[in-house]
């Protein structure tokens, strides 16, 4: 039995508009041709489907019972094509974004929920890590999209410069140094200071800085993340050195932000593997974030 699908296609069309001739018209092919194809799927399931009649084809009951399997299996195509339709139009599908702990619960949030709002069909989901995490998670296809240090290196994966971003002095409102508009390092010289650790790939950059202008602080805590530090800070603990982006994260009378000089920068990236030819909805949110970026980190 070699049932095709040109076959079903012309016995629905027949059990729908009632003739081979409306048929037809609705498969844009000719009348014959219609008429073959029923031929064909009769001489191939065993059994007459019509009745040929002057007003046209009367299906037997035989045929009947053959079209509600046949309008299950439309059905089920019908559905691919909607979803089809929309994966194309952008109004379904699934987005996984890794991101440094930092920006995570910062800006990409952000920027997430107003693409989930302008996408209402897309679902994101959203993980924090560190750079090697964030690394780790997009060769292993765990996530679409990585947000991390541009300075990462491997073969596996396409770094995409997103923003640059730099570090801001976090002090006491009352703080003499607070009266600058600019802080030379070399003034944290032998202040008390809460700082990220070393082995952090923030915190070295931070320390790669400080040692080049020979600086040396007088350090009295860590912690792992940016409001941790200035937690620490607004209690009293000292001055710190964060990313920029949490001056707008961390509103309080109380401590003051300024840039230092030189400044300290350092570059972030979109992280994406290059074995795999990224979806619809992750090339438009993509697009979504180098187009939001710099008014949410600047804002």
């Amino acid at each position: 039995m070699r049932i095709n699908l040109r076959q079903i296609e012309a016995f629905r069309a027949a059990m729908e508009f009632g003739s081979a001739t409306a048929a037809s018209e609705v498969l844009h092919v000719t009348q014959p041709a219609v008429s073959r194809l029923l031929a064909d799927l009769e001489a191939n399931v065993g059994f007459q489907l019509f009745e040929r009649r002057a007003r046209g084809l009367v299906p037997t009951q035989d045929a009947h019972s053959l079209y509600e399997e046949v309008k299950r299996s439309f059905i089920g195509l019908d559905r691919i094509g909607q979803v089809a339709t929309g994966i194309r139009e952008k109004a379904t599908g699934t987005v996984r974004v890794i991101a440094l702990s930092k920006y995570a619960d910062g800006f990409v949030a952000s920027i997430i929920g107003q693409f989930i709002k302008d996408n209402p069909g897309i679902m994101v989901e959203l993980e924090s890590s560190g750079t090697a995490g964030v690394v780790e998670g997009i060769v292993s296809q765990s996530y679409d999209v990585g947000i991390a240090s541009a300075t990462v290196s491997d073969s596996l994966v396409q770094a995409e410069p997103l923003f640059e971003t730099s570090v801001l002095l976090a002090m006491d409102a009352n703080d003499a140094l607070a009266t600058l508009k600019v802080v030379p390092l070399k003034e944290l010289n032998g202040r008390r200071m809460v700082v990220l650790p070393e082995d952090s790939e923030y915190g070295s950059v931070i320390w790669k800085a400080l040692r080049k202008q020979k600086v040396e602080p007088d350090v009295v805590g860590e912690a792992r993340t940016h409001a941790s530090l200035c937690k620490m800070v607004e209690a009293g603990a000292g001055i710190t050195l964060v990313d920029r982006t949490t001056a707008s994260d961390f509103p309080s009378e109380n401590i003051v932000f300024r840039p230092t000089d030189p400044p300290i920068t350092r570059k972030v990236a979109t992280i994406v593997n290059t074995r795999i030819a990224q979806s619809i909805a992750t090339k438009s949110f993509l697009d979504t974030l180098r187009n939001d970026v710099h008014d949410a980190v600047n804002g």
